[in-house]
């Protein structure tokens, strides 16, 4: 009697091949790395996905950096910046935010509030025992970075922001620059139209959202995002950011005594030039500013490694000892 022969298949986890195993796997695989995983940080509003990684190499003097991820986008998008810092001696967490990890996506909009983001930073890098660190934050990152290197000054040894200007430089310039204002109307939309946005950047496999990354971002990543965001729930949560703008607790971003620097690139769609130059003025310690020539608004993706030299350099001129 022959028995029916069975099988099984494992499903890739959502997002495969960069989804934060896959990440994790091929940080550790390179010859600079001493060890990477992904892992769960659980605090009290949640269960948030990550990755972290340490150097073969470690230098002491430049401690560890915490990466922020924007919208739409996961803690994947830093593959590349992850990589050049650790080459460099720098150890490495990244995770992905409230709405994007699937064991920390509350529903009401008022949970997604920027001084809720803050906390769940301050909570995490706590949680990954990182008393002080170096902190990036690009788009919704940096929304973060801002109120938190301005109410956090303890934590950190620099700030790196990515993209995003300074939110009064930003809001200033919505009121009087008619071409900021114009380069928000995406933002407006979600405010306004959330399930219509959702549709329409999520139907025919994700095409406008894909789009939208305008070539910046590569084929395969792009889709690993898009795959992630349909899973139900996952979409909706990300733009519940836009909609809890000025709810909750209004932190402010002022001031800024750790040493900053602002890396912005000149064909960035949503961060016009001018906020962009703005943005230093309400910087009150060291302060450099990076425009990149050509660079669009993804730059995690497209110039990790310009990203990198940024966050390092600055850590080098502001070097103190992590352990002291």
């Amino acid at each position: 009697m022959s028995v029916p022969s069975t099988s099984s298949t494992v499903e890739p986890p959502l997002g495969a091949p960069y989804d934060n195993a896959s990440v994790a796997a091929r940080l550790a695989a390179l010859p600079h790395v001493a060890e990477a995983s992904a892992t769960t940080l659980s605090i009290g509003t949640g269960d948030f996905s990550a990755f972290r990684a340490t150097p073969a190499r470690p230098d002491e003097s430049l401690g560890t950096a915490v990466l922020v991820h924007g919208w739409p986008e996961y803690a994947s998008c830093w593959e590349g910046t992850a990589s050049a810092l650790l080459a460099a001696g720098m150890s490495i967490l990244a995770y992905d935010q409230r709405g994007y990890s699937p064991g920390a996506r509350p529903e009401q909009v008022e949970d997604y509030c920027v001084a809720n983001l803050v906390a769940d930073l301050a909570q995490l890098t706590a949680a990954a025992g990182l008393d002080r660190f170096h902190l990036v934050g690009h788009d919704w990152g940096g929304i973060v970075a801002w109120p938190f290197a301005a109410t956090h000054p303890e934590r950190l040894y620099t700030c790196t922001v990515v993209s995003t200007s300074h939110p009064i430089a930003h809001g200033l310039q919505i009121k009087n620059d008619p071409d900021q204002y114009e380069r928000m109307a995406y933002l407006r939309s979600i405010r306004h139209h959330p399930d219509g946005v959702a549709r329409t950047l999520l139907r025919d496999g994700g095409k406008r959202l894909i789009d939208m990354y305008g070539g910046a971002v590569a084929p395969a990543l792009a889709a690993s995002y898009v795959e992630r965001f349909a899973a139900p729930g996952a979409f909706d949560s990300t733009l519940k950011y836009y909609r809890a703008l000025g709810t909750g607790e209004q932190l402010p971003s002022t001031p800024i005594t750790v040493p900053t620097a602002y890396v912005w690139g000149s064909e960035d769609v949503a961060f016009a030039p001018a906020t962009a130059r703005l943005s230093g003025d309400y910087v009150e310690g060291p302060y450099t500013f990076v425009p990149l020539e050509g660079a669009s608004h993804w730059l995690p993706e497209s110039h990790p490694a310009e990203i990198a030299a940024v966050v390092l350099d600055l850590a080098r001129r502001h070097a103190e000892d992590p352990a002291g």
